[in-house]
C-alpha cells in the first residue's frame, strides 16, 4: 500500500520537530551565546593550526624549499660521481691517463729523463724610490778595537737550488 501523502495544507507549514532550527529556537538566550562562543574558539584553533602550528602552510613551503635543494645536492653529486666514473674507466683502460696522474701527483718521470725543479724565489716588496736629494750619513762611531780580533768573513751567496733525477 502506498504512504499516505501529508495534504498540502496541513501539516506543510509547520517544520518536524526534531530539525535543527527548532533545536535552536528553543534553546535560552545565554545557551546561544556560548554555543557561538564555543564555534568562534573552535574555528580560531582550526586557523591556528592551518597558518601556524604544525603541518601549517609555512611549514609545507620550508619542506619544498628543502626538496628543491637537496634536488640540486643530488644533482651535483650525481655530476661528480659520473666525473669520477669517467676517470676511474679511463685509468683501467689507458695509460696515458695512468702516466700523467704519476707525473703529476708522484713527480715521476721515465727513463732516460732528466727532472729538473725551479724555486722561485719569492719577489722582494716594492721598496719607495729615494729622494734627489742623499740623506745623511751618520758620523762614523769610533770603537775601540783590539788588534787581534780577526774581521767577521760575509756571507756566500748560493746559486738557486736546482736538482736532477735520472
Amino acid at each position: 500500500m502506498p504512504a499516505a501523502m501529508p495534504s498540502a495544507g496541513s501539516e506543510a507549514s509547520t517544520p518536524p520537530t526534531g530539525t535543527l532550527r527548532s533545536a535552536v529556537k528553543a534553546l535560552p538566550l545565554p545557551s546561544m551565546r556560548l554555543l557561538i562562543l564555543v564555534l568562534i574558539v573552535l574555528l580560531a584553533a582550526l586557523q591556528y593550526r592551518l597558518w601556524v602550528g604544525p603541518g601549517s602552510r609555512a611549514d609545507l613551503h620550508g619542506l619544498h624549499l628543502e626538496i628543491v635543494a637537496q634536488k640540486a645536492e643530488l644533482e651535483r653529486l650525481r655530476t661528480r660521481n659520473q666525473e669520477l666514473q669517467a676517470e676511474v674507466e679511463d685509468l683501467r683502460s689507458g695509460e696515458a691517463a695512468l702516466e700523467e696522474r704519476a707525473r703529476d701527483e708522484l713527480g715521476m718521470i721515465k727513463g732516460g729523463e732528466a727532472f729538473i725543479q725551479v724555486i722561485e724565489r719569492s719577489p722582494l716588496p716594492a721598496v719607495p724610490a729615494p729622494p734627489d736629494t742623499e740623506p745623511a750619513t751618520p758620523a762614523p762611531r769610533h770603537k775601540k778595537s783590539s788588534p787581534a780580533a780577526p774581521k767577521p768573513a760575509a756571507p756566500k751567496k748560493e746559486p738557486p737550488v736546482s736538482e736532477e733525477r735520472q
